[in-house]
């Protein structure tokens, strides 16, 4: 009987490892939406000119603005505003926009 109850317990354990190994391989904390602005030196080719009151319209866009070289987390349950923003952008085929005489290129990304 006791050799039997160190197998069940060692048998337990593999199982909960098992288990432990699948869940932390799915979870993924960092997984999301994410945009993010860096300040250009030059003038690009090509850019979309916005104003502050344009971009308010974009909150995460004006967040990533404020903080270049940040990523910004986009909420799961983020507004079609940046699917908006991301129609403007691609009609006028540029990541670059200028804001108040600075130009920024403007990514945005899926984390899986």
């Amino acid at each position: 009987m006791r050799n039997r109850t160190k197998f069940l317990i060692a048998i337990s354990f593999v199982i909960l490892a098992i288990g432990l190994v699948f869940f932390l391989m799915i979870y993924q904390p960092g997984a999301g939406m994410y945009v993010r602005a860096d300040k250009l030196q030059d003038p690009p080719e090509k850019y979309v000119e916005f104003s502050s009151a344009d971009l308010e319209k974009y909150p995460y866009i004006e967040e990533a603005i404020k903080n270049p070289g940040k990523d910004i987390k986009l909420p799961f349950d983020h507004d079609g505003n940046m699917t908006e923003f991301a129609n403007i952008m691609w009609d006028n085929k540029t990541e670059y926009i200028k804001l108040n005489n600075e130009y920024y290129w403007i990514h945005y990304y899926s984390a899986d």
